[in-house]
């Protein structure tokens, strides 16, 4: 495999990589049910701008972490095929990133969002 000649070569390579993971794995399409009802309530509930700062950057690190969790487990995949242990491990700790992440957001934004909610 070559490496990218300039910066458009690795953006194109990178929306490739964007449309693949939508494409393979499942959990991203829930990522971003979840995300779009979050994003309402805080259009619904004029958030600050820094609140929806927040919410934009642990939707971000929610989405980069399945990314890299999914090229995880292909590797493994790939290079791994008989049951294995250290496979397991490996899978397993690295979807413990997207959840450890995805609980982050989750308790962040209820505590943007319930104080709106009561006092509505």
């Amino acid at each position: 495999m070559k490496k990218n000649k300039n910066i458009f070569e690795s953006i194109s390579c990178a929306i490739n990589g964007i449309i693949l993971g939508f494409k393979e794995e499942k959990n991203l399409g829930i990522y971003i049910i979840i995300a779009i009802i979050f994003l309402s309530f805080n259009i619904l509930l004029k958030s600050s701008g820094i609140e929806f700062a927040v919410f934009f950057i642990l939707c971000f690190i929610v989405f980069s972490l399945e990314y890299v969790n999914t090229a995880i487990e292909k590797v493994v995949d790939k290079f791994i095929v008989k049951r294995d242990e250290n496979a397991k491990f490996i899978k397993d700790v690295s979807a413990a990133s997207v959840l450890i992440i995805g609980i982050c957001f989750f308790i962040v934004e209820g505590i943007i969002l319930i104080p709106k909610l009561i006092i509505m």
